[in-house]
């Protein structure tokens, strides 16, 4: 089956963007990448910008650009399925993060470039140093006991931050207000009163409808 998130080169093709694509997609780039490192790491002989950082910099941004669509339409085209799709991922993405995070070799990978700053312009030694330093935030420093407890708080917070997410999500939904006098709207430019119409209309209720839909409540604001 052709997957139009593995496919993209250019802007995100929305309308092609499945929930049954999201989970295969993510599973293909998250092993593809930990081969990749992995190889890469073990054939590193002295490592540098052009041997290290700059394709781990290129596999981290693809995946990057394949997930930012999907929370972005997760976010404001919501429905069951994208949401269940979302929500599979979310632990794979948070372990993928901790453990090359917390990945010792990698880190001295990074540190051996780091050590040479004369070969490297300010770019570079500012991806660097954002790079150590997110190691150290992800506890590549902690014993194994730790790091294994540390992996289990970024889970929970991975989830219930995607939870709270949802129900704001939910609770934004769940509002409208209907209104039957149209003198009620005045003021208001009318492209925002033909907006309340129609959401009326597509919900099978007379009268103009509002919602905290930004389009629809900042006029009023």
């Amino acid at each position: 089956m052709s997957n139009p998130l593995l496919e993209q080169t250019g802007l995100p093709t929305f309308s092609r963007i499945m929930p049954e694509h999201i989970e295969p997609a993510i599973d293909h780039l998250l092993a593809e990448n930990r081969h990749r490192i992995g190889e890469l790491l073990d054939t590193a002989q002295s490592p540098d910008w052009d041997s290290v950082v700059e394709p781990i910099e290129e596999w981290e941004d693809r995946l990057g650009r394949i997930w930012s669509p999907v929370s972005h339409m997760n976010s404001v085209v919501n429905s069951e399925a994208l949401r269940a799709a979302y929500n599979a991922c979310l632990p794979k993405l948070s372990d993928y993060g901790t453990e090359m995070g917390q990945n010792e070799k990698l880190f001295a990978a990074y540190q051996a470039v780091a050590a040479n700053p004369g070969a490297l312009d300010a770019g570079q030694r500012r991806v660097l140093d954002n790079a150590l330093r997110d190691f150290h935030l992800s506890g590549v420093d902690l014993p194994a006991d730790k790091k294994l407890r540390f992996k289990q708080i970024s889970q929970e917070l991975s989830s219930l931050t995607s939870r709270y997410s949802e129900n704001v999500l939910d609770a934004t939904d769940a509002w409208s207000k209907r209104v039957d006098d149209a003198a009620a709207l005045s003021g208001l430019p009318q492209s925002a009163i033909d907006l309340a119409r129609q959401s009326a209309e597509q919900r099978g209720q007379t009268g103009w409808l509002l919602t905290l839909d930004y389009p629809s409540f900042h006029p009023v604001l």
